[in-house]
């Protein structure tokens, strides 16, 4: 049975204690990290007026220029609606629009057969020349497309949304690698001209990329446990990047409801793997009860965590994903507003 509710306030479950030291958590600075606890003892008890709960825990907050406060989350929803405040009415000015962040989309079969091809080429390079080797991302494009059958880099780019670059840098288990700026500034007129001739005649630097292995059991048994927890908030939250270690669970404490690993690392979004968990609960459910083998209460409960997950893809409400890794291998990516510990 669970005992969180869809829709009860569920943001900044995790203790302060999960903190670094300082106050920050991974991705922000000293001052970011004093202004996050100064904020919290500003909202202490003041409620936000869109789910009428008292702010200052550890949910994201956000103040208007009028002066009132809300939960992020909340007031973000509202303005994506009404570019105005929900009590005064006064005009909110949009905030600069940031930059689309790239997605990964790795819950298709096309996806999973240019990853399976991916990591087969790293793994053929590792065998050959070491893990520690950089492969070209222009060798690595034109091998991705002879492979899976691609007519140029161009229709490779399409089918993962964007360069291989932005891919490979969005996946936690790859290192893409650019390449510094080439020569120097001089004051002789001569020395640039040879300067330039150099450049035409040297090779054009190129962005590379790496893929870390998968850790041997000698490493492993030196590695301390890791604990990942964040607070999703946002869509884009849904579409952050897991690594999750052969012995790692991921945790829904909302709905008491666990992410079993599998017998190797796996690399998938959080939506993808909310959205698995549903699939295979619903075909359980349905080979279950042709066979007779499953109580009609079993089913009830069931359908109701299959209810229950449906309504954390649609993010009706923020909730909190836990990540427990006893070997210390998985990541999260980006890592940005996450608390990263070791585990008790």
């Amino acid at each position: 049975a669970s005992s969180g509710v869809p829709g009860a306030p569920v943001g900044g479950r995790e203790a302060p204690e999960d903190a670094a030291p300082d106050g920050t958590v991974e991705g922000h600075d000293r001052r970011r990290g004093v202004a996050h606890w100064v904020g919290r003892v500003a909202f202490a008890e003041e409620e936000c007026s869109v789910c009428f709960e008292v702010m200052g825990g550890d949910m994201p907050t956000r103040r208007l220029a009028c002066g009132h406060g809300f939960h992020h989350a909340c007031i973000h929803r509202w303005l994506q609606q009404r570019a105005s405040c929900p009590l005064c009415n006064a005009e909110a000015p949009a905030a600069p629009a940031p930059a689309p962040a790239f997605k990964v989309d790795l819950g298709h079969q096309e996806m999973s057969q240019i990853m399976t091809e991916l990591e087969d080429i790293f793994l053929a390079i590792h065998q050959c020349a070491g893990p520690d080797r950089p492969i070209a991302l222009s060798g690595l494009a034109c091998n991705l497309c002879v492979s899976l059958g691609y007519e140029d880099e161009d229709e490779l780019e399409e089918a993962i949304g964007g360069s291989l670059a932005d891919f490979l840098s969005a996946l936690p288990h790859f290192d893409v690698h650019w390449p510094e700026a080439l020569g120097t500034s001089s004051d002789s007129g001569n020395a640039d001209v040879a300067q330039d001739d150099a450049a035409e005649a040297a090779p054009e630097p190129e962005v590379r990329a790496t893929m870390r292995p998968e850790a041997d059991p000698e490493e492993l048994a030196r590695r301390p446990g890791v604990r990942i927890a964040f607070t999703v908030a946002e869509r884009d939250d849904l579409w952050r990047v897991v690594l999750q270690g052969p012995c790692a669970n991921i945790e829904i404490p909302e709905l008491e409801f666990v992410i079993r690993p599998r017998d190797r690392r796996r690399v998938d979004t959080i939506y993808n793997m909310i959205a698995s968990a549903v699939f295979h609960l619903g075909d359980h459910v349905q080979k279950s009860s042709r066979a007779g083998s499953i109580s009609d209460e079993e089913v009830s409960l069931i359908c109701n965590t299959i209810d229950q997950l449906n309504l954390l893809l649609d993010l009706e409400q923020p909730f909190t994903v836990v990540v427990t890794d006893s070997q210390g291998v998985s990541e999260l990516k980006p890592a940005t507003g996450s608390h990263i510990g070791a585990l008790p």
